[in-house]
């Protein structure tokens, strides 16, 4: 008998920085649910970081957040945008100092894995934590 992934928690969300710290509690809410919440710290990190890109570069601040529960795997954040401009790392090493720059290099540091893949509409940005 195998063991099903709780269904996936999906959220229509404004990424504006008002508005954030409620995104980052319901993560945390819905990682507690799953029994997670040994991830909540990495997952709250990465998802305001991919928020905070949407919020400066994506044009429009209405976006999705799904959550998914990949079992052994760990668990997926996914934020998809209207935006069709992919994120790309600052080259070298981050400028701790500085205001921006930092996100992607924080979301490296922080995911198992990471990505972006285009979508007939925009983009989705994703993380694995494990």
């Amino acid at each position: 008998m195998t063991q099903e992934s709780p269904p996936a928690a999906a959220m229509r969300v404004v990424a504006e920085p008002a508005r954030i710290a409620e995104v980052r509690r319901a993560v945390r809410e819905q990682l507690r649910v799953w029994g997670r919440e040994d991830l909540a710290p990495a997952a709250a990190l990465c998802v305001t970081e991919i928020l905070a890109n949407v919020h400066r570069h994506a044009g429009s601040p209405e976006c999705e957040l799904t959550l998914d529960d990949l079992a052994a795997e760990g668990v997926r954040a996914t934020v998809s945008d209207r935006s069709p401009v992919l994120p790309v790392p600052a080259p070298g090493p981050p400028d701790w100092a500085a205001e921006r720059g930092r996100g992607l290099h924080l979301i490296a540091a922080a995911a198992h894995r990471w990505g972006v893949r285009p979508t007939p509409d925009g983009k989705q940005v994703w993380v694995v934590l494990r």
